[in-house]
């Protein structure tokens, strides 16, 4: 197949640093490539030039990796999807600018969506009146063999919290446990970044030095579908996380240890779940490398994401613009920078 996959426009795909959703569009045109599709980037900020790179490349399906795009949505003349990585998806009580820029388009043009997790799913569902039959659940997946694994870390008595470093991720609440470092760029001033600070981490250093801890923590107040906990698994780590991290988690799993938010202020009660955890972690890497396997990108794609690309090719394409009928001078008028319409 003829894949095209639109990134955000906003920072180079692969990224040479912070990115999570270049990352992730990157791992998955490399592994789509390895399966035998023909996979073609679009990164650009410019709808206009969006689509004339797709119209030019003409793919069997159009995956749109950015939830700002939604209103180029019915401008995709070809079988399309759409996905967010919006972190508060799950929470509607939080969504503030997010409902009106973004959820209120979703809900009034109901595209296909690429959920990242059955919860995601179940708010477009409920939230937003978008049929079940245009909601997929298509996990992320993580490059396996990227990863130095190894079975005595450098610093088996430390934890890492490994994440750009601001309001949603809540670093500073943590900063007075002693073993837990932290690495990312720093966009919140609560942050003190003369205690255990480590910086901003290249990509080399994440793939060759995330095994070296003795486990991962990540305590968000909202995540989609965490990259860097399918990252910690491939590195041989178990992980700490708080209620909003669990998607697509297995929390039987005594190497994934859960927070409940009503103990995320009980500092004493995280830092001893962190010891206990990295205690466990430690003695189970072989487990948790192999648990690991199931995100890798080559098995998320043919047990999700192929399967969901096939159905909506399969199905006969329509080009459906009930929200722009009439004049496609207005039409086009309505979303800034499109110009005229390619169709």
């Amino acid at each position: 197949m003829r894949i095209a996959i639109v990134g955000p426009g906003i920072m180079p795909i692969p990224p040479t640093g912070w990115g999570a959703v270049e990352i992730l569009i990157w791992d998955s045109k490399v592994a789509l490539e390895k399966l035998g599709h023909q996979v073609k980037i679009v990164n650009t900020e410019s709808p206009t030039e969006i689509i004339k790179k797709i119209n030019a490349f003409r793919p069997d399906f159009v995956h749109i990796q950015y939830d700002d795009f939604i209103e180029m949505y019915p401008y995709v003349q070809y079988p399309c999807a759409i996905t967010s990585h919006f972190g508060y998806l799950e929470q509607p009580d939080r969504w503030d600018y997010y409902g009106d820029r973004i959820a209120k388009p979703f809900g009034r043009i109901k595209p296909n969506v690429f959920c990242l997790s059955a919860g995601i799913k179940d708010t477009y569902m409920k939230q937003l009146d978008i049929p079940e039959e245009r909601l997929f659940v298509t996990p992320n997946g993580v490059d396996f063999d990227i990863f130095e694994y190894t079975d005595e870390p450098k610093h088996a008595d430390a934890s890492i919290y490994l994440a750009k470093i601001d309001y949603r991720k809540r670093q500073f609440m943590f900063q007075s446990i002693k073993s837990l470092f932290y690495a990312g760029n720093n966009a919140d001033p609560r942050f003190d970044t003369s205690n255990n600070y480590l910086g901003e981490w290249s990509k080399e250093q994440l793939y060759e030095e995330l095994t070296d801890y003795g486990n991962l923590v990540l305590l968000s107040d909202g995540e989609a579908h965490s990259l860097v906990i399918m990252e910690a698994f491939a590195a041989g780590l178990g992980v700490v996380i708080s209620e909003y991290a669990r998607a697509n988690l297995d929390l039987d799993k005594k190497f994934i240890t859960l927070i409940p938010e009503k103990k995320i202020k009980d500092i004493d009660y995280v830092e001893g779940q962190i010891i206990r955890n990295r205690e466990y972690s430690i003695k189970h890497r072989d487990e948790i490398r192999e648990h690991a396997k199931q995100f890798e990108w080559k098995s998320v794609l043919r047990k999700y994401y192929l399967p969901s690309i096939q159905k909506l090719i399969a199905e006969k394409p329509k080009i459906d613009l009930p929200l722009y009928s009439g004049d496609k001078n207005k039409a086009a008028y309505k979303l800034k920078n499109f110009g005229p319409l390619y169709y």
